[in-house]
């Protein structure tokens, strides 16, 4: 069965930790990211089944009404996404670099999917939450009209206002995929 990924941006922190606790034992899902982030907000990133996943988000969703800054779940996650969640996945650039920034980690992981699974591209680096003001930020390659597809249907997928700035470089510097990754 494959994975779902649900998250929920929370602007409280202690509501956030309040309602964690009520979806964990709702359903039997996993913790991929459970974390207080800055600007003191609360993310949580479950993993499960779809229904297990559907579950715990709706719960979520309900009672912390108010307090949500975002969120979203993801059926069929790309393997990349929770590989890179669970640790620090990070793979060389090869080609063309896309990166794109969202002001919620919950879109960010949603435009991320879809430009995984709809273009031929390798998640080069995942930068969640901690030290970005609570931002997602991902560095995606391959070749050049792929890292473009991808940066364009992930921007499609999610609200603009969602959007903090997406990048495509056709040709990077070597000293500048040295130091991003």
């Amino acid at each position: 069965m494959s994975k779902s990924i649900g998250a929920i941006d929370f602007k409280s922190i202690a509501k956030g930790i309040e309602v964690a606790d009520e979806m964990v034992k709702k359903a039997d899902v996993d913790v991929l990211y459970l974390k207080t982030i800055c600007p003191g907000r609360f993310l949580v990133i479950l993993t499960g089944d779809e229904g297990a996943i559907r579950t715990t988000l709706d719960h979520g969703i309900f009672s912390g009404q108010g307090h949500i800054i975002d969120s979203c779940i993801i059926n069929s996650v790309h393997n990349n996404i929770i590989q890179a969640l669970k640790s620090r996945f990070v793979t060389k650039a090869n080609g063309a670099i896309g990166v794109m920034e969202t002001n919620s980690v919950s879109s960010g992981l949603k435009a991320l999917d879809i430009a995984l699974k709809g273009a031929n591209l390798n998640l080069v680096k995942l930068q969640v939450a901690s030290g970005i003001s609570g931002k997602l930020v991902y560095i995606i390659s391959g070749g050049l009209s792929d890292v473009e597809h991808g940066i364009n249907i992930a921007k499609e997928a999610i609200e603009e206002k969602r959007i903090v700035h997406a990048s495509v470089i056709p040709s990077p510097d070597e000293l500048i995929i040295k130091y991003l990754t």
